[in-house]
């Protein structure tokens, strides 16, 4: 997890905010969201976005929480900005176990069937399914973004993939709790404890095979090699989901 030390006044920020950072060192640890966070030595993360934008992560994030999934979130402000506040995990982000990436692919697998076993009942439909299906229906698929597919899945070109996705839209499912953006910098490993969960505002029912083919396609981007997608898709078991949806899910996904 990237961290580059910054100064910051207090005042910029909430007044409930404001003695936790004047006492300590801060650090930009931002990723690739709009949202900006903050690493507030050595104990919490603050997260900044646009008002309203994290009131749906901080409700996942506390859930995640209660049973031992996730950060404890210890404030959500709403005004002006939306601030939301957790406390650091112990452990490091799966980009920390790239030099065994055996371990790492056992350790990915097992977190996300202890995930995937667990009921949504009683939440939201994961943003990240709500945005493949309003992409199935626009006229021409929306946002194209061929950086995400995987050659392993052989879907070539936005007129496949709208194809694929025409045909298969169908097949699409909210029967599984997921977390939506399962990369390697939202997954906290901690010895051979199953991971705990970051960055949590697509997570909801839906589809496991999005959780997997994020698992596959972030092992490929950041290993360079799709040496162990093999690997990791044996761990989390074959018959726990279809190969064929691989593809499926990469086209939905090229259309952003």
């Amino acid at each position: 997890m990237k961290r580059a030390k910054i100064q910051l006044s207090p005042q910029d920020f909430p007044a409930e905010l404001r003695p936790l950072l004047s006492k300590a060192e801060l650090y930009d640890s931002s990723c690739h969201s709009n949202a900006r966070t903050l690493f507030i030595a050595p104990d919490f993360y603050l997260k900044i976005d646009e008002r309203g934008e994290l009131k749906r992560e901080a409700q996942m994030a506390a859930w995640f929480h209660r049973r031992g999934l996730g950060a404890e979130v210890v404030q959500y402000i709403s005004r002006g900005r939306d601030y939301l506040l957790t406390r650091s995990l112990p452990g490091q982000d799966g980009c920390s176990w790239l030099d065994d990436p055996e371990r790492l692919c056992r350790a990915l697998a097992q977190t996300l069937r202890e995930l995937h076993a667990l009921s949504p009942a009683g939440l939201p439909r994961s943003t990240r399914l709500e945005r493949y299906l309003a992409s199935a229906e626009d006229p021409d698929g929306g946002y194209w973004d061929q950086s995400v597919l995987m050659p392993e899945f052989t879907v070539r070109s936005r007129e496949e993939a709208w194809g694929v996705m025409q045909a298969n839209k169908h097949r699409l499912k909210s029967d599984t709790l997921i977390h939506g953006d399962f990369c390697l910098p939202n997954v906290i490993l901690n010895g051979g404890q199953p991971g705990s969960l970051i960055d949590l505002a697509m997570a909801g029912a839906g589809d496991r095979h999005i959780d997997l083919y994020w698992a596959v396609w972030s092992l490929w981007h950041n290993l360079k090699t799709d040496q162990y997608t093999g690997l990791f898709l044996d761990l989390y078991g074959r018959d726990r989901f279809d190969a064929a949806m691989l593809p499926v899910i990469a086209a939905f996904e090229a259309f952003g």
